[in-house]
């Protein structure tokens, strides 16, 4: 079995490029290594016992650096629910104006299993952002989570890509 790569090696590396010639394990080369052209992910991670039982911020002025749009949004259980009945309801908000749709309702039973993936409804207007416009991620009054933790991801188009 191969080892590390030289010094040698590393050097004559692009920066930034992903060189799977080396890699033994035929699931791993096969595997899809990127986004589609032109999309990005913006990962959120969230603890659920922090959210507050009348709402309120999770984060706040998430600048992207790029124009694009929203295009989905879904939550992946990192560390598993627990609670009597927890649910929210997430929202993203581009500025001071909500997307309309895209809401991600995370409940108890959603979160149950580890890697657990909860897709919002589908977003359908609303989503345009430049690249000086801030992000937030919101939640509506709900019943806590006494732990459970994830990552809310945002799927990004990129304008003009």
């Amino acid at each position: 079995m191969r080892g590390f790569l030289s010094n040698a090696e590393l050097a004559a590396l692009d920066v930034g490029a992903i060189l799977t010639a080396d890699i033994a394990d035929l699931a791993v080369t096969n595997a899809k290594l990127a986004l589609p052209s032109g999309r990005t992910l913006i990962a959120v991670p969230v603890t659920l016992d922090t959210l507050l039982v009348g709402g309120g911020e999770i984060v706040t002025d998430i600048l992207p650096g790029f124009a694009g749009t929203i295009d989905s949004i879904f939550f992946i259980t990192g560390t598993p629910g627990v609670g009597a009945g927890a649910t929210f309801a997430i929202t993203v908000e581009i500025g001071a104006i909500a997307l309309t749709g895209g809401v991600l309702t995370v409940t108890l039973a959603a979160t149950a299993t580890l890697g657990a993936n909860i897709a919002a409804t589908a977003v359908t207007a609303t989503n345009v952002f430049t690249d000086t416009d801030l992000l937030s991620i919101l939640h509506a009054a709900g019943t806590v989570f006494t732990a459970g933790a994830g990552v809310i991801i945002l799927v990004c188009s990129v304008a003009g890509q």
